[in-house]
């Protein structure tokens, strides 16, 4: 059995989805984007491979046996990834001339479709929506234990995987406890594998086509995808909900700034546990759309975010870099108007109650291997 410890107080990021019918809230299509602008785009990347491999009765085991990985963390630290801007990685998206990473699925499942790409001078610049990728990060206490066993090696219908996960939080203005406990494995996923379920050692994300390319790609030393239960005071809030982990190298850096592919990895030594629950759950024909009932409203704090930011591009001396930085608030500033907006609109509908999704990160492991 190896022990790792793991105690550095810095974390980085990771995510899955959030739909286009949901942006970071929601039920309503935004005109213009992901739900016209992907109709036209073939089904790319891993669906095929995916879809037949679902259909296997009898998945192979992985080479040389099953992996068990136990983690835990009590009382230590954690971060929230706020909604926000993602800036677009041109070694993932192409530029507006090659655009690249385009696969048709819901955004931000996996590609990210043109249409919703903003651009400035001949380049992408940021993604036409708020995301759960953003640089904005609150701290707090949670609480967590996991084992995992990786059995089975690829995507089939049925899986010997197997999970238990559990952990605890408060929301980032201590309005609210949460509690996430998952019920088990997904056995195969829909536009890029689930490996059974439980997968170690695998690259995801970026340029691989396996998650969301709005994450850069990044090493995962263990990683699920699963259905559980969401309780936010003790109270069964969301069922069969889609949940989603990692324990990666970090992928972020200075400010918490979310790397490109080109900035991971330089150096780093630590690991980070992500854990991604998205406005979706798994119904009985795949999955669904369900907004979290969170109740946590972001935006306070999202306003002391921008404040920050541009405190600190007022001070840069004059120059393109401190025009293009205020040209990047500015488009920022616009989309957080519009998805406040958004998010007030779908409150008074009583179709939402609150954040949609958990990107929490978690810092303080111990993390073994057997």
């Amino acid at each position: 059995m190896k022990t790792i410890s793991n105690h550095k107080d810095k974390i980085l990021s990771y995510g899955i989805l959030i739909p286009a019918l949901i942006v970071i809230s929601g039920c309503a299509s935004t005109p213009g984007s992901e739900t016209e602008s992907v109709t036209d785009l073939p089904m790319t990347g891993l669906f095929a491979y995916t879809q037949s491999h679902a259909k296997n009765p009898t998945p192979p085991h992985r080479l040389g046996g099953p992996v068990t990985i136990k983690a835990s963390q009590h009382q230590g630290s954690i971060r929230w990834a706020l909604p926000g801007p993602r800036k677009i990685d041109p070694a993932v998206f192409g530029t507006p001339d090659h655009p690249a990473g385009w696969e048709k699925a819901p955004f931000p499942l996996l590609g990210l479709s043109p249409g919703m790409r903003q651009q400035r001078d001949g380049k992408y610049t940021i993604v036409d929506h708020a995301t759960p990728f953003s640089d904005w990060m609150t701290v707090g206490v949670g609480d967590l234990d996991m084992i995992l066993r990786d059995v089975t090696a690829i995507d089939g219908s049925t899986t010997e995987d197997e999970i238990h996960f559990e952990a605890s939080f408060k929301a980032p203005d201590n309005s609210h406890d949460y509690r996430v406990v998952v019920d088990g494995p997904l056995p195969h996923g829909k536009l890029f594998p689930t490996f059974g379920g439980v997968v170690t050692d695998h690259i995801m994300h970026g340029a691989t086509g396996i998650g969301t390319r709005l994450m850069p790609t990044e090493y995962a030393y263990a990683a699920f995808w699963a259905k559980g239960k969401i309780y936010v005071d003790g109270r069964l809030t969301n069922d069969n909900q889609l949940i989603h982990m990692m324990i990666t190298e970090f992928v972020r850096g200075d400010g918490n700034k979310l790397g490109f592919d080109g900035n991971v990895g330089a150096g780093s030594t630590g690991k980070v546990m992500h854990l991604m629950v998205p406005p979706f759950r798994v119904g009985p024909k795949g999955l669904e759309p369900a907004p979290l009932k969170s109740g946590y409203i972001p935006f306070p704090q999202i306003k002391q975010k921008m404040m920050a930011a541009k405190s600190k591009i007022m001070a840069m001396p004059e120059g393109p870099a401190k025009q293009e930085a205020m040209a990047n608030l500015q488009a920022t500033k616009a989309l957080m108007e519009r998805t406040k907006k958004h998010v007030q609109e779908m409150m008074a509908e009583g179709k939402m109650f609150g954040m949609p999704f958990f990107h929490v990160m978690f810092g303080n492991l111990t993390i073994t291997r057997e």
